[in-house]
């Protein structure tokens, strides 16, 4: 009887253990290996090493739609012209010192309260706008005759503001750039006049936004101020060549357009693009039984950006050990399709996808957000059914 019943566990071992059987391809809702897979790298790798399908640039650009190149609306965005925001903070001087002179700071409604002159409203305005208006203001209210004096204003610092960011970048919406903290404070240069505030560059608000993604066509960058757009080439932000790198003012809208493909040129850090990105890793296998003994902890699923799958699989310890037990795992990439929202599953043979020399056209590049599984190979799955069957079987026995 003892021997029916390990018969019988055997046979239930090899049914369960799937030997024999197939992998299971995951199912996606539209075909990877055409024109709808986020990157070429990301389509089904064959059995045999294909030179042509193995190209991942030939097959990425195939797929780039030609640069959007919006035409700008009627006028230009002018930097010396560049209007007063909420935050920014001001000096005026009037003839004498008289009230109100002193340093003020442009409200959340975009005004000035200058007490005895009332609250004059000044966003939107250049400095030398405001300050004409502010002479206007000290003549009307009888402090000066006209022609007699003239109110200056100086502006002392740029404050934060906010920027809507949408399009090609990988969290879109508003964003706001060049917030200060005390520490960042420096009182002589707020005491000096100036027009110079990085944190307001183009370059601040899309890293602001999570950075552009590989997609993105950096050289048709499009900024709208009050109804007026320019077009920005950022590119040089990646290649390293000059940038117009223009500040922005509050209500600014950026838009990234999309050239529908995978740029392998803009999957690594710059800074327009993401310094890292955090990846879910699981590796649950013998002999490590859980992802703490693993050592799959922060450090292992915080990457640099642009690292690809197989750099993923080596940190998450799903590759190596010993070969004839582990040379049979799989993986699986769970990623979102930035395009298009939907959820994409890449599967992978681990060791065939190391020992082949077209790796690289089947190696995709982990973005924020992914998530990496490694099954265990046939032989440990086995492996283990055997065990927990035959400890069901004889634990009974042990105790008569």
């Amino acid at each position: 009887m003892p021997a029916c019943r390990i018969v019988s566990a055997l046979l239930a071992c090899f049914a369960l253990s799937g030997c024999g059987m197939a992998w299971n391809k995951p199912a996606n809702s539209y075909d990877m290996n055409g024109s709808h897979a986020y990157m070429a790298e990301r389509r089904d790798m064959p059995d045999s090493p294909d030179a042509q399908a193995g190209d991942p640039d030939r097959a990425n650009a195939a797929r780039c739609s030609a640069s959007l190149r919006p035409a700008p609306l009627r006028g230009a965005i002018n930097d010396e012209q560049m209007p007063l925001s909420p935050g920014d903070v001001v000096q005026l001087s009037l003839p004498g010192n008289e009230a109100p002179s002193g340093t003020y700071k442009v409200d959340s409604a975009g005004a000035l309260a200058l007490d005895v002159l009332g609250t004059l409203r000044i966003t939107g305005l250049s400095v030398a706008q405001a300050e004409a208006e502010l002479s206007r203001r000290v003549v009307a209210t009888g402090f000066f005759r006209a022609g007699h004096a003239r109110a200056t204003l100086r502006l002392l610092d740029r404050g934060a503001v906010r920027i809507r960011v949408s399009g090609a970048v990988f969290q879109p919406g508003r964003v706001v750039v060049n917030q200060k903290s005390a520490n960042d404070r420096d009182p002589l240069r707020d005491s000096a006049a100036g027009d110079h505030a990085p944190g307001r560059a183009l370059s601040n608000a899309l890293a602001s936004a999570a950075g552009v993604r590989p997609d993105a066509d950096v050289e048709h960058v499009a900024v709208t101020r009050a109804g007026v757009r320019r077009v920005v080439n950022m590119a040089g932000m990646i290649t390293g060549d000059e940038v117009d790198d223009i500040l922005l003012a509050d209500g600014d809208q950026v838009e990234v357009p999309s050239r529908h493909c995978f740029q392998a040129e803009l999957a690594r850090p710059s800074p327009i693009t993401p310094p890292g990105v955090r990846a879910f890793i699981s590796n649950l296998t013998v002999p490590a039984a859980s992802n703490a003994s693993a050592a799959v902890g922060r450090e292992a699923t915080t990457f640099p950006y642009g690292t690809r799958l197989l750099q993923a699989l080596i940190s998450g310890n799903c590759i190596g050990g010993i070969q004839s037990t582990n040379a049979g795992r799989w993986a699986v990439l769970i990623s979102t399709n930035p395009a298009t929202g939907r959820t994409e599953v890449v599967e992978r043979e681990i060791e065939r996808l190391v020992r082949r020399s077209d790796r690289d056209g089947y190696n995709p590049v982990i973005l924020p957000g992914d998530g990496v599984a490694c099954y265990d190979s046939v032989v440990t799955n086995i492996r283990d059914v055997v065990r927990t069957i035959t400890e069901g079987a004889t634990g009974p026995m042990s105790k008569l």
